[in-house]
């Protein structure tokens, strides 16, 4: 008797141009997750305190995955922020941040002053921002993120998986890697519209290389 063949499972930790399915995911959550416009003006619209807490932003060796999706050559140490996006004084978001160190100073100036700001704030404003397709995942808590996350909130631990997006922005020659993880706060939230104060989303580099070309006219006889 032959063995029953089963589908392939997506991996978690393996990300995909598309939100994988999950039943744990609710359809308020995946209007989180697949958001096209600023999250951390979506954050702000549905909680009454927004605030957001920087937890470490150093040089470091970036995972295998993250300098691939850079375009770099080689794993060199990039500049890592890693903050948590926090609604009525609960974390909603864990946000990994690298940059491409050898355009930071040029093309992201302001990363070295921004503290316990926004990223989105300066990101969303400067016209000259590109902002690449999402990926999505399904980590584990034996994913790196979520090693990283636990440290700080040891209790996500028992947590099977969380929803996380990233996408790469580009100004001028740098590019930047933003990972999101979604966090269990968000369940209770409901999902704002994409647009808004700051909410529009940016510009994508297909929209720029592949702009509409005006009709030629004819002569009229």
């Amino acid at each position: 008797m032959s063995a029953a063949v089963f589908p392939p499972q997506p991996r978690r930790g393996a990300w995909h141009a598309h939100l994988p399915f999950d039943a744990a995911i609710s359809l308020n959550l995946r209007r989180w997750i697949t958001g096209e416009g600023s999250l951390t003006a979506r954050l702000m619209s549905a909680s009454d305190r927004f605030r957001v807490a920087r937890l470490a932003q150093a040089p470091q060796r970036p995972f295998a995955d993250e300098w691939q999706a850079l375009g770099l050559i080689r794993p060199v140490p990039a500049i890592t922020r890693e903050v948590l996006l926090i609604c009525d004084d609960t974390p909603a978001v864990f946000a990994h941040t690298i940059v491409d160190p050898y355009h930071a100073r040029r093309d992201w100036p302001f990363l070295r002053g921004l503290g316990n700001r926004p990223l989105g704030g300066a990101l969303f404003v400067d016209p000259r921002v590109r902002r690449d397709p999402f990926q999505f995942a399904r980590l584990s808590p034996h994913h790196p993120l979520r090693q990283a996350l636990q440290r700080i909130l040891p209790a996500l631990s028992s947590v099977p998986m969380l929803p996380a997006r990233r996408s790469v922005f580009r100004r001028g020659g740098g590019a930047m890697l933003v990972t999101e993880v979604f966090l269990p706060d968000l369940l209770r939230r409901a999902a704002p519209d994409n647009t808004g104060a700051g909410g529009t989303r940016l510009p994508r580099r297909s929209d720029t290389l592949h702009t509409p070309q005006k009709p030629e006219e004819r002569p009229r006889s």
